[in-house]
């Protein structure tokens, strides 16, 4: 784990031994240690990564230590995580050092996401220990005016990330309702498992067709309380928690990253994980966790294209496309949760379309249906950790994409033809909001929460962690 201490304004001697690197992230400090740095710094070996400076040295002829100088301090923190993430994969390889000493001059979220990264890019597969023997954040002034629930916060961050690593095998719809009951039962929260004779009793239909197929990860959901209150509404988190992605019947090929799938509970991941946090850290408010969970195989009980299967809410869907599934588990998982517990405002987050990496790139989360003032206060905190976002209004065309004359909904919605290969992640998440009757923002992170780019700020391979921070932070604020 890191180790996070506060220090003198002073060159931290006792921390930079002959075995581990000192890097100073340097937000325009006039301490005289600092310069000094700069100054002993071996021109040989310093560089320009774009815009940021590294004055590299090696102190006392033996300890090396690099200062890191912003040339452009207006650019976007998660550009400037980009640069600092190609020194740092590089960095063991070539100090050979076992140990790694970050000195933050200014206490900010950026600075502090920026030295985290260290840690996380160096992580073993799926997520299983580190490469660093030791990694501490030294502070020159105390980090709890910046970032109070540090340590809550990065826990979450990382448990967020390591359940979409972990082997689909292990980490099944069963195995994440014991975890999630294990949680509530240590933290005062209310818990219901909805298993396959309630979901059948709720006529969840969809939910139970998806899951059909499997054994091992059969359907459930789960929901989650805190602190709710009569006469106040609570907030949901509802995740898509697919443990592993086939495409079913219409199976998925390996240009659709089936070799990824194990990711495809990560809508799941990160409002379990949220959720988690948000509990740990004191919220107030009500929340209401809501996680849709099964696998998509293909099996001879699978669900058959074709189908026309009614859902909770009403409406009959016509199966055109086996590898539309996440949105028909969210569908009904949806419609109960807001007819049991009547949530001011539902924040959904599914990997929902392969689409969003083409229309967002790795770098950006769709974001759908989000008022102004969330959107604001949702980019301010991406500002601040370094995290994009691409905010989408409703638009009457995703709307009809979704429709068609073989029943009331089609799950493989489209844009007209001359026009197909746009719109996915928005016409999917215009299909969420039929089985919506109150407000509803929604997040297709498949683009932001996977290495797709392999050069995504803090990740080696796998789960990037995005947009973790951002959310915690914009619902720690609260939702207006």
């Amino acid at each position: 784990m890191i180790d996070r201490k506060t220090i003198a304004d002073e060159y931290p001697q006792q921390h930079h031994t002959d075995d581990s690197f000192l890097l100073v992230l340097d937000s325009a400090s006039n301490a005289k240690w600092i310069t000094e740095l700069k100054e002993q710094a071996i021109p040989a070996l310093s560089r320009d990564i774009h815009y940021a400076h590294f004055a590299i040295g090696l102190k006392d002829g033996r300890r090396p230590y690099a200062v890191v100088s912003w040339k452009q301090t207006e650019r976007h923190a998660l550009e400037k995580r980009w640069i600092l993430s190609q020194f740092y994969r590089n960095l063991r390889q070539q100090w050979k050092v076992t140990r790694l000493n970050i000195v933050l001059t200014q206490v900010s979220a950026q600075d502090t996401a920026m030295a985290e990264d260290a840690y996380l890019c160096s992580m073993r597969p799926n997520d299983e220990g580190n490469d660093w023997s030791q990694l501490n954040i030294l502070a020159v002034k105390p980090t709890e005016t910046a970032d109070p629930f540090a340590k809550i916060r990065f826990d979450a961050l990382q448990g967020y990330r390591k359940w979409i690593n972990e082997n689909p095998d292990e980490l099944t719809s069963i195995e994440i309702g014991s975890r999630l009951k294990t949680f509530a039962e240590a933290n005062a929260c209310g818990f219901v498992e909805l298993g396959l004779d309630e979901l059948k009793k709720e006529k969840m239909n969809l939910l139970l067709a998806v899951g059909q197929g499997s054994q091992r990860s059969p359907s459930r959901c789960y929901f989650l309380t805190h602190k709710l209150t009569p006469g106040k509404k609570p907030i949901m988190l509802l995740g898509k928690g697919i443990t592993f992605d086939t495409g079913g019947i219409n199976v998925k090929a390996f240009e659709s990253f089936v070799n990824a799938m194990k990711n495809d509970m990560g809508g799941a991941a990160l409002m379990s994980h949220l959720f988690m946090a948000l509990v740990k850290s004191g919220y107030s408010e009500p929340l209401v966790l809501a996680i849709p969970s099964c696998e998509n195989l293909v099996d001879a009980n699978s669900m058959k294209p074709g189908s026309l299967v009614q859902s909770r809410k009403g409406p009959k869907v016509f199966i055109e496309h086996t590898d539309a599934e996440g949105r028909l588990i969210l569908a009904d998982a949806l419609s109960y949760g807001e007819d049991t517990y009547k949530p001011s405002v539902t924040l959904t987050a599914a990997t929902l379309t392969t689409a969003s990496l083409r229309q967002f790139t790795n770098y950006f989360t769709g974001v759908h249906f989000a008022p102004e003032k969330f959107q604001a206060s949702l980019n301010e905190s991406g500002k601040q950790w370094g995290e994009r976002f691409s905010c989408w209004d409703d638009f009457l065309p995703f709307n009809s994409g979704n429709k068609t004359k073989f029943g009331d909904l089609t799950n493989m919605g489209r844009l007209p033809s001359h026009a197909s290969m746009g719109g996915g992640s928005n016409v999917a998440a215009h299909f969420l909001r039929e089985f919506a009757t109150g407000p509803m923002i929604h997040f297709d992170i498949f683009s932001s929460c996977w290495n797709w780019s392999g050069d995504y700020p803090g990740a080696p391979q796998g789960a990037t962690g995005a947009p973790f921070n951002s959310l915690f932070e914009t619902l720690r604020k609260g939702i207006s």
